[in-house]
């Protein structure tokens, strides 16, 4: 085993999960994955050949059944908790669906490192939805920090129409509780949280084909796919390789004991996408949507990442996520493609 320790990654043929298994392989550890079935795990392997026999699986199929993660915890040193449900269209029972998921499943897991004394930190991936108040005017030039929490209340979760707010809660909640936990329980082991912005970049996870990409690179797959959709969005984004190491940064470090470390590169602009892109594929002009000029008022709010750049993080550039996730993107419908008209 390697000399790093062994990393438990929860949800690891997920968008994120798969992208946290490479770069802790990279940077020497063992890694656990928990996935809800071999065959998954088997088409994670084939599509990322430099995980085979570096990554060994476990089946969690159900990550709220009581005990979900009991076997699956054993031995391990550290555990990044990726696995959390992320969607927020067609909702029809906000706490079924989406505030007892990301509860129970943090729960779980914090419970079963109770009960394996090698474990020395949980990672949870939460986002900064957890930070951003969304009901604010989003145009004020607001500068979010670790120290912020979105206000949205337990009560408000239940009852709203707004998919978007209950995911939001979702992923508050059960920060909020892990963070209790740890407190109240005192365990062994300490625990942090990462918390990214609208993670885009090369999609490396098994799909079954493109209607069932991540909801994030949906918003760069409609503006590259032909159909010349000419949304004009903004959002402040980071590169799915950079929130992966991230977790790997966040393993270790004293400093961030029971803290919080937001992880973004900076705003998303649905029209630099297109400019930069048919910029870098000018061949490729037919597919990518042109450019709508909308104008934006560049005092939106912002999310500070000086913290985690003081614990050592490096992010790609907007170009750099553009450009490569675009070209993944392509990849990945021409083999769709070719195995739909094959079979």
């Amino acid at each position: 085993m390697s000399g790093q320790g062994l990393v438990l990654v929860t949800g690891v043929t997920g968008f994120i999960g798969a992208h946290v298994a490479v770069s802790l392989v990279q940077s020497g550890y063992a890694v656990r994955g928990t996935v809800r079935s071999m065959e998954k795990a088997e088409d994670l392997v084939r599509l990322n050949p430099e995980l085979k026999d570096k990554v060994e699986f476990v089946v969690v199929k159900d990550i709220v059944a009581p005990n979900a993660f009991d076997n699956a915890v054993k031995n391990c040193d550290y555990i990044c908790h990726v696995a959390s449900p992320f969607f927020y269209e067609n909702l029809t029972d906000n706490k079924a669906q989406l505030l007892d998921p990301a509860y129970k499943g943090t729960m779980n897991i914090l419970e079963a490192s109770c009960n394996e004394p090698k474990v020395k930190r949980v990672v949870i991936t939460s986002s900064t939805v957890t930070i951003c108040d969304f009901n604010k005017e989003p145009y004020t030039g607001y500068r979010y920090t670790e120290k912020d929490w979105n206000p949205i209340t337990y009560e408000d979760a239940l009852t709203t129409k707004n998919g978007f707010s209950a995911y939001c809660a979702s992923k508050k909640f059960a920060e909020i509780s892990a963070r209790n936990f740890v407190k109240e329980k005192q365990p062994h082991f300490d625990m942090c949280t990462v918390n990214p912005a609208l993670v885009v970049g090369p999609p490396i996870h098994p799909m079954n084909n493109m209607e069932s990409l991540n909801t994030s690179d949906r918003v760069i797959w409609s503006l590259i796919n032909g159909s010349h959709s000419q949304p004009s969005e903004q959002a402040i984004q980071v590169d799915v390789r950079d929130i992966a190491r991230a977790h790997v940064i966040a393993l270790d470090k004293p400093e961030l004991s029971n803290g919080r470390m937001i992880v973004s590169e900076g705003p998303l602009f649905t029209n630099d996408i297109c400019k930069i892109l048919r910029q870098k594929f000018p061949d490729m002009h037919e597919v990518i949507s042109e450019p709508t000029d909308v104008p934006f008022n560049h005092e939106h709010y912002t999310v500070d990442n000086s913290y985690s750049k003081s614990l050592g993080m490096q992010y790609h550039s907007p170009e750099e996520t553009y450009v490569d996730t675009a070209m993944k993107l392509w990849e990945r419908a021409k083999e769709f493609a070719l195995a739909t008209k094959s079979s």
